[in-house]
């Protein structure tokens, strides 16, 4: 039996678990991580059309040794709906958002994992991604301001 330390990550604050739970097997402790993921999202929302919660398990000595989370996104379909306007962003800037958030959270994981190097290539790969959804946000959010302006 072995005490672990659940530290909790809700998108915007950090809170380090100072009691822990005592885990007879490493399932245990996998399981309990991941059944406590989807009671934070609960506790924790509303708080915005896309949030993503983690779980980092540290051993008795700091080091962590699992990790779990829960990625929420939402996204309207339509601009118009019912005969009114959704109440979110344009649906093209919306998408590239959330492919934005998605992809820095690959890349956090694998700097996590301590992958990033031996998997250099793919990390790349991903940045590029990154830094064409960013580009793309950019673009998009300047045309659409310079047509609001136009009108």
């Amino acid at each position: 039996m072995a005490r672990y330390f659940f530290d909790l990550h809700d998108g915007h604050e950090f809170t380090d678990d100072r009691e822990g739970v005592i885990c007879d097997t490493l399932a245990e402790l996998s399981d309990h991580a991941v059944s406590v993921l989807p009671d934070i999202a609960r506790e924790e929302l509303p708080g915005g059309p896309s949030r993503r919660f983690w779980i980092k398990v540290r051993d008795e000595n700091g080091a962590y040794v699992f990790r779990a989370s829960l990625a929420l996104a939402t996204a309207w379909l339509v601009e118009n709906a019912g005969g009114r306007p959704q109440p979110g962003e344009d649906l093209k800037v919306a998408a590239l958002r959330r492919t934005h958030e998605q992809v820095k959270a690959i890349r956090r994981d694998l700097a996590e994992d301590g992958l990033s190097l031996e998997m250099a290539e793919i990390d790349s790969l991903i940045g590029q991604a990154q830094i064409e959804a960013e580009r793309m946000i950019k673009s998009l959010s300047q045309s659409q301001l310079t047509e609001h302006v136009a009108r």
